[in-house]
């Protein structure tokens, strides 16, 4: 495997959201021209899907966004790169992970403002190839800004609604040269760790955590799942209601895994598949199988895993089984 300190990959992605950063709503199409290429790929949650070239991505999320909340703070918490076990370690990928943060004062997608302040959780992976950003996913929390606009998406989480933090070390901004040791130290134990997860149905039984993770693990999941801590605790709140309401039906795959340093992850569109037995999220059965497009990001502290990151597109799992979580919620807003 060719090895490279991925600062050039790095500095086209920083310029990259720079320039968008910067831009108007207006703007944001030229903006992300710049450093993309003419067929750019950009695969968004729903209700924004895959989308091709620039104009595309403006007008289907970028522009809108910033319509509703002007000026966006970016906030990152993790900035890494590597190379991608997936395709054999032939491309490089750069990820992002944190909040945008802005004023929410007009609708987006329908969604009333808070007026307030609004945090858009987001995980961000870019391949980059002949100088320019040619493939991207973008995933958003879009049911956490469904909440903090006081509407009531989803039944009550079994996990903590919070603002989700970044790494417990506050060292996640891998923005110098990394040892590709270390790297490799990361991406091995989470494929090894996801290896033994699929190859028992996705369960988490306490031998499975007692082998890969650090007792004092911190798991945080998407709003409407939300966020645990400690085995006991992330059983309570992800596992136990994960495996009693669902059906594990196949594993997809991913898109593109990688690691630097002490963080790494993946993501797949799709992940896996699953059928609704009942009971998961507070929704009922269905015996359509739907699919999870899913982030799974990560802290290893020595030879375990320390904390989880994860990103589920909640409202396209539902979509695919009749359920419009997004128009139903608009159409008998709470009041």
């Amino acid at each position: 495997m060719a090895q490279t300190d991925f600062q050039t990959e790095k500095r086209i992605v920083l310029d990259h959201l720079a320039a968008l950063d910067a831009a108007g709503p207006e703007e944001a199409a030229g903006a992300l021209a710049r450093h993309t290429a003419p067929d750019w790929l950009w695969r968004g949650m729903h209700p924004f899907h895959e989308q091709t070239g620039a104009e595309a991505v403006a007008e289907a999320f970028w522009s809108p966004l910033k319509r509703a909340m002007g000026p966006l703070q970016r906030r990152p918490d993790m900035f890494l790169a590597g190379r991608n076990q997936i395709d054999g370690f032939r491309t490089v990928w750069v990820i992002q992970m944190g909040h945008m943060m802005g004023l929410w004062d007009a609708p987006f997608l329908g969604i009333p403002p808070s007026r307030k302040i609004a945090f858009l959780r987001y995980a961000e992976f870019h391949r980059i190839e002949d100088g320019r950003i040619a493939d991207s996913a973008c995933f958003t929390d879009l049911i956490s800004l469904m909440v903090q606009a006081g509407l009531e998406p989803l039944p009550p989480q079994t996990g903590a609604n919070i603002l989700t933090p970044g790494p417990r070390t506050h060292d996640g901004l891998l923005y110098g040269a990394q040892d590709p040791a270390e790297g490799r130290r990361t991406l091995d134990l989470i494929t090894a760790m996801i290896e033994d997860l699929i190859g028992i149905g996705v369960a988490s039984p306490v031998d499975h955590l007692a082998k890969w993770w650090l007792p004092d693990m911190c798991w945080f999941g998407p709003a409407g799942i939300g966020a645990s801590a400690f085995f006991k605790g992330y059983h309570r709140g992800h596992t136990d209601p994960f495996e009693e309401g669902l059906e594990f039906i196949r594993h997809y795959g991913h898109v593109a895994r990688l690691a630097e340093g002490n963080f790494g992850g993946f993501f797949g569109w799709p992940s896996m598949q699953m059928r609704m037995t009942g009971g998961f999220m507070g929704m009922p059965a269905n015996t359509e199988p739907a699919d999870m497009r899913i982030v799974d990001l990560y802290r290893r502290e020595g030879d375990r895993l320390a904390e989880n990151w994860v990103f589920i597109d909640l409202l396209h799992f539902y979509h695919m089984q009749g359920l419009d979580i997004l128009g139903r919620t608009l159409a008998y807003p709470r009041t």
